[in-house]
């Protein structure tokens, strides 16, 4: 079972590795109704479990001393789409960020392990952050997948628990930047049709 220090373990290795900055990002997971989520407006880097916040499925505060993140109201959409979702981080990877802010997909026929632990990542539209509007944009992009850029703003990965989330976050930023390295050395070359 998921704990706050977990969660906190997690918030803080997308912080070490460059994933997120300064206040930037949320990490949430569910246990039945309730759902344990970062603290708005403090730096993952250098948090602990008393910054984190458990609320129920309507964002509604039942436990912690701050308010729950700006960006709730994402997790709590797509919790409510998505059954099998357990774990949810958005994050600022910087590679990742540089497809959202360019408004481009990422395919799902560059690296076998991309196709298998991503799929297509889409860029969805942009839509003004902390708001209800974002977080059904976002549910319904991710209504049959497991990550996704949002444009002008960052990425957003989802799994069963907090590392299936993580790993895919980690190796969402690993691709976009084997993407842009590629484009450097003249492109990217595609997995054969066949072979998908």
């Amino acid at each position: 079972m998921e704990t706050a220090t977990k969660l906190v373990e997690i918030a803080k290795r997308l912080y070490d590795r460059n994933m997120n900055a300064a206040l930037g990002g949320n990490v949430s997971f569910r246990h039945g109704d309730e759902i344990t989520i970062t603290e708005a407006g403090i730096n993952k880097g250098f948090m602990d479990a008393d910054d984190v916040v458990v609320v129920d499925m309507n964002g509604n505060k039942l436990l912690g001393n701050g308010k729950p993140s700006s960006e709730g109201k994402m997790h709590y959409e797509i919790y409510r789409l998505r059954p099998d979702v357990h774990a949810i981080i958005h994050a600022h990877p910087p590679f990742a960020v540089g497809f959202a802010l360019a408004h481009h997909d990422l395919p799902d026929d560059i690296l076998p392990e991309a196709t298998i632990l991503l799929g297509h990542v889409p860029c969805l539209p942009y839509v003004t952050p902390s708001t209800i509007e974002l977080a059904r944009e976002v549910a319904q992009g991710l209504a049959h997948r497991n990550a996704a850029f949002m444009a002008n703003h960052g990425a957003i990965t989802v799994g069963a628990d907090l590392e299936e989330a993580y790993n895919r976050m980690e190796l969402l930023e690993q691709t976009c930047m084997s993407v842009v390295y590629a484009s450097i050395l003249g492109g990217v070359h595609h997995i054969p049709e066949k072979e998908m």
